[in-house]
């Protein structure tokens, strides 16, 4: 059964197509994942892989006919089709067939229609990509070091119909003095262009320039704490990345209130055994007790009712 299945023409057919297209989609997917990978420089790979569909086209599915026919003739395989032919009735008065397509035309149609539902699909996923990019062109590593004025200027309005607490001139403004801090403290413009949006933070952060730059470095927190999903398209077998998702999907005013809280008491919170927290927790979750039960019984644990609350409702509970 598995020998007359891969002795056939579309399976050889199908064999050199998909070697052809998955190569340089692999070669995306391992670019996609390198740290401190930039928006705009993901973007351009995206591009690349959506340019070489569309100029390719042709050439992939002629090379597959090709690689099949040839392997075909060698090893003596028949490329004619194979199961029972299906029979069409004539209408009276009909005195020829529809000309039918024929195995390879017919593989051609099929690789033909992949390779458009493809592209079409990688445009449509890319299209949430490239409009953050647009919206947030001005605090990208590019734009924060090299652009020009009038880049700069035709960038921010896109960036201030969205958040109206920004102003054109302030950013431009506050970019001109980010370039004159990183030339004070001897950074060249070919290091900072490596840089990520979490690294030009890191730097305001460090040499305390809040105030001196306060819109572009709360630009740069907005970019920075966009929700984003992981494995959208494919079910994810990580449970830290199903829990990570459903913390964001779940993340109301109350929780974030509770985050805050916790955040002004971290001297508090820092005292609460987590480790203990955790194991009750889970060994009551899986008796499955009421989540208001483990609740109150996790306060009596220790005198800090009020941070273990928090941290139950903040941290542990999923609605």
């Amino acid at each position: 059964m598995l020998l007359s299945a891969v002795c056939d023409f579309s399976f050889l057919c199908y064999l050199s197509f998909w070697c052809e297209v998955l190569e340089e989609v692999n070669i995306t997917h391992k670019y996609l994942q390198d740290v401190g990978l930039t928006l705009e420089k993901c973007i351009v790979k995206l591009q690349g892989l959506k340019a070489f569909l569309a100029d390719q086209r042709s050439e992939i599915v002629e090379k597959a006919i090709c690689y099949a026919t040839t392997t075909c003739k060698e090893m003596d395989i028949s490329m004619e089709r194979r199961g029972r032919v299906k029979l069409h009735k004539t209408m009276p008065g009909e005195k020829a067939k529809d000309a039918g397509l024929t195995l390879p035309e017919e593989m051609k149609r099929a690789m033909f229609e992949c390779l458009d539902r493809f592209h079409h699909e990688l445009e449509i996923r890319s299209q949430a990509i490239e409009k953050i990019l647009s919206m947030f062109a001005v605090i990208q590593p590019s734009s924060l070091v090299v652009a020009t004025e009038k880049d700069i200027r035709n960038y921010t309005p896109k960036l201030t119909e969205i958040f109206e607490e920004f102003s054109n001139e302030d950013i431009f403004r506050q970019t001109e003095r980010l370039r004159r801090h990183l030339e004070a403290s001897k950074i060249s413009v070919e290091q900072a262009k490596k840089w990520t949006a979490l690294q030009f933070l890191e730097f305001i952060v460090k040499w305390d320039y809040c105030e001196s730059l306060p819109n572009l470095s709360l630009c740069l927190r907005f970019f920075l704490t966009l929700c984003v999903s992981i494995a959208s398209c494919e079910r994810s077998f990580s449970k830290l990345k199903l829990i990570k998702n459903l913390f964001r999907s779940t993340m109301s005013e109350t929780r974030l209130t509770n985050l805050a809280i916790l955040s002004i008491e971290h001297e508090y919170a820092r005292k609460i055994g987590s480790d203990e927290v955790i194991d009750t927790f889970a060994e009551m979750k899986a008796q499955r007790q009421r989540m208001s039960i483990i609740a109150h019984h996790l306060c009596r644990m220790v005198t800090l009712d009020l941070c273990v609350f928090l941290f139950i409702e903040s941290v542990l509970t999923v609605k």
